[in-house]
């Protein structure tokens, strides 16, 4: 190719490219949909399963209700404020100077509590695909098990740091109101009483043996609900 003939074949590039582009569907049939709404109100039901508690004293699985507020940021970017509650989750209360059948002194059942804040992220950007919007969020924030007094085996679930990552998806309607589905690994730090704790030999009855006494663990978040969205 010449140097005369290369202005051309460039100019040729530039006008194909947007031709090219508008190859496929017509905006009629395209399975992308330009999104609705600046600000979003969620109302969803589910449940929290807590995991991983070496000392089997943590709330256990039980029904959560929360409310998510969002605000678009920028692009595809959104604000989120979510607070969940649990209105009665059952946990075991142990008595660790005490061994067999005597060491769990009943069930306690108390309400449990979650704020928390951070960011969203649309996947599709502010389109819809085929009328689903696969989402990224993560945040951090705080929980609370109800009371402030400690058990017979001096344990309290008590105020907890948080931390969290998860998936959801916009069932998008076309209207106001749309669907939503959200699945959540939700991660907060446990704080045993030293009575707990033993030395990990073969005689050792203690309820942790030589497990740390503060382990982080996850704790899934299961969430459908309708969303309210606000200034289009």
């Amino acid at each position: 190719m010449t140097r005369r003939a290369l202005p051309f074949a460039l100019a040729a590039l530039a006008l194909a490219a947007p031709l090219g582009a508008q190859v496929g569907h017509t905006p009629e049939n395209s399975p992308y949909e330009d999104l609705r709404g600046k600000q979003a109100l969620t109302f969803g039901i589910g449940s929290i399963a807590p995991g991983g508690d070496p000392a089997g004293v943590g709330p256990r699985t039980g029904m959560q209700f929360n409310l998510r507020y969002e605000l678009l940021m920028k692009g595809p970017l959104w604000l989120q404020t979510r607070f969940a509650y649990a209105p009665q989750l059952e946990r075991t209360v142990k008595d660790p100077l005490a061994t067999g059948a005597a060491r769990n002194d009943g069930i306690s059942r108390r309400p449990h509590a979650l704020l928390e804040a951070g960011f969203g992220l649309n996947l599709t950007g502010n389109k819809s695909w085929h009328r689903i919007v696969p989402q990224l969020h993560g945040g951090l924030g705080w929980a609370t098990g109800g009371s402030a007094l400690y058990d017979v085996g001096g344990y309290r679930f008590g105020n907890k740091f948080t931390l969290s990552y998860g998936l959801g998806a916009r069932l998008v309607t076309g209207r106001e109101w749309e669907g939503h589905v959200d699945v959540t690994h939700l991660f907060w730090k446990y704080g045993y009483p030293e009575d707990y704790r033993g030395d990990g030999s073969p005689t050792d009855n203690s309820i942790l043996g030589d497990q740390p006494l503060g382990p982080w663990k996850g704790n899934l978040l299961l969430s459908v609900g309708m969303t309210r969205f606000f200034f289009r």
